[in-house]
């Protein structure tokens, strides 16, 4: 057998192509993992959703004055908030997607958080919004805000009641006693559901505990300085389609109510 020994023209471009082809193979090496981004602090958020009437404290078994000379007693208030956000120049905190508050016997309180940073307004929805009012609700867990332990969920329509607002009413001013008729507004379907955001400057520093405050004037249920809610026009709603404009005028002074701060 015969050994061929390389050309010398052969072994230049030999000597050539071996470092070329480990540069390359080197070139094709995955580059280490860069270091994962530190997670952003999280700052604790105490909530706390306080019912008031005209400002005052509000008491359940009170009656008092309302717009259209009427005389009102509410024995329940309980809603969806849906989301609760803080909105900032380059992030929205979501701190949660929905939560049932009944706010019957005073206010309600939440520990939640947000991660450090500038937030510049809190938006918030009164209802659910079209994908929570719609799922199944056997794939909700029943004590779940939106589950079937709330009693908030309309089985005759498959969906949700947003708010629930009862009590007694008197359409005479000069009244005595406790008001002689029930009134019973559910406000519920997609039509009724509303959003707001309210300015609020917010500094989130890591180490803080921000207090968050909504407030809830249920006097402002009645009146917004312009439209007024006579319950003499209409008292009881559960979704009859006829008394819409009713409800549609309920859901849009209540979410006028609500007002939010820093305590």
């Amino acid at each position: 057998m015969t050994l061929i020994k390389p050309s010398g023209t052969f072994r230049t471009i030999l000597c050539f192509l071996v470092p070329a082809s480990l540069v390359l193979l080197s070139s094709c090496r995955k580059d280490p993992d860069h270091p994962a981004a530190q997670g952003v602090a999280q700052v604790p958020v105490q909530l706390t959703v306080k019912p008031v009437w005209d400002g005052a404290a509000f008491d359940k078994d009170s009656v008092y004055a309302a717009a259209g000379g009427q005389r009102i007693q509410v024995t329940e208030l309980k809603f969806f908030l849906a989301p609760l956000e803080l909105t900032g120049p380059d992030a929205t905190a979501v701190m949660f997607d929905a939560d049932l508050f009944n706010v019957t016997n005073g206010a309600v309180h939440r520990s939640l958080s947000v991660p450090a940073g500038t937030y510049h307004e809190a938006h918030f929805g009164l209802g659910l919004p079209y994908a929570l009012n719609h799922r199944d609700l056997a794939t909700i867990p029943p004590n779940d805000p939106t589950g079937n332990n709330s009693g908030m969920y309309w089985s005759w329509g498959t969906q949700y009641r947003f708010v629930v607002f009862s009590g007694r009413f008197d359409s005479d001013p000069g009244g005595t006693g406790i008001p002689p008729y029930t009134f019973d507004l559910h406000t519920g379907l997609d039509t009724c559901y509303r959003s707001r955001s309210l300015p609020l400057h917010v500094d989130a520093m890591e180490g803080d505990t921000l207090r968050l405050l909504l407030t809830v004037d249920i006097a402002r249920f009645f009146t917004d300085g312009t439209e007024v809610l006579n319950l003499s026009d209409g008292a009881v709603w559960h979704g009859d389609p006829d008394q819409l404009p009713l409800v549609l005028k309920a859901a849009d002074l209540q979410i006028k109510a609500f007002s939010a701060a820093l305590e």
